[in-house]
């Protein structure tokens, strides 16, 4: 069987399920496990790697008013490859290549798909959804027993968290210029670890909040999770964040009570890793681990 994926998620999995060697093209966001970035990339993006959101903001912008893709697939890679199998996603333009877009490119015959060609969507925006695109993924490979076998492992992991709720609320932040909600799996991520969510339910779409609505919900603890980024540039954004004059009487940023957290590894991508990520999540705000939080960083300057 020949494989491409064009969802980093459904990379990892597909590598999960012990079938890297018959996954052949992936995206150019696929990174985990290392074994992916040996494999052939058939994607591209005109956006930047950079942390100014607020460029990544305009470019979307503008790419959606002119209806100009945020990714390009390479025609002649995967008519190349010839998969038996393709897996994207559904939840999310932004992120990486839909189904519909793959459909569109196809049904304009830019490549070929071969009539045995199937083509498969994660959608999962729950961690019982997330397991449930891990056993649709464990069908279309033939591994079905073994993707049950990881899914059941997997609620194993999170009924054996503390269902002690706290009384602290967490304000988990997924894009900083403007600021986002927290979205999808995530705020049942802030309830497995035993905290209530400031903002934002299970399955729902994360949107943009204002500054009022932050300084209004006044959480007593803030996590950087950027979608996309890892902890050392969530960090930086921590430090931006205290320095927003408009939520300088936030509770959480008075306190120093700010965290940072890979986001594009634990908390972006919907894979079982987002059950390491509540462990994050606890040992960051129960046992104030220095790993995670970040101090207001203070600059002096030279008389």
């Amino acid at each position: 069987m020949k494989i491409v994926s064009l969802f980093p998620a459904a990379s990892e999995i597909i590598c999960q399920l012990g079938f890297s060697e018959q996954l052949y093209g992936v995206s150019h966001e696929c990174d985990y496990p290392e074994i992916v970035k040996e494999k052939i990339c058939v994607t591209s993006s005109f956006i930047p790697k950079t942390t100014d959101q607020s460029l990544i903001g305009r470019l979307i912008k503008e790419a959606i008013e002119k209806n100009i893709p945020l990714y390009e697939i390479d025609d002649k890679k995967i008519s190349d490859i010839g998969p038996d199998l393709i897996i994207t996603q559904g939840l999310c333009e932004v992120c990486s290549i839909t189904e519909n877009r793959l459909e569109v490119k196809n049904k304009k015959s830019l490549f070929y798909i071969g009539h045995k060609t199937k083509i498969i969507s994660l959608n999962g925006t729950t961690f019982d959804e997330i397991c449930s695109d891990i056993i649709m993924i464990g069908k279309a490979v033939k591994a079905e027993e073994k993707a049950r076998n990881l899914v059941e492992k997997a609620i194993l992991k999170k009924n054996k968290f503390n269902i002690n709720r706290s009384s602290k609320r967490i304000l988990l932040l997924e894009w900083m210029d403007p600021y986002f909600t927290p979205g999808h799996w995530i705020p049942e991520q802030i309830e497995m670890a035993g905290f209530m969510p400031c903002v934002g339910m299970k399955g729902e779409k994360s949107y943009q909040i204002s500054y009022k609505e932050i300084v209004d919900l006044n959480p007593d603890y803030i996590g950087l999770i950027c979608c996309g980024y890892n902890i050392d540039q969530n960090r930086e954004f921590a430090q931006k964040l205290y320095m927003d004059h408009m939520l300088k009487n936030v509770n959480a940023i008075q306190k120093e009570k700010v965290y940072a957290f890979n986001s594009n590894f634990y908390f972006s991508r919907p894979t079982l890793r987002i059950l390491d990520g509540v462990e994050q999540l606890k040992s960051a705000f129960l046992n104030n681990n220095p790993k995670y939080h970040c101090r207001k960083k203070i600059n002096f300057c030279k008389l």
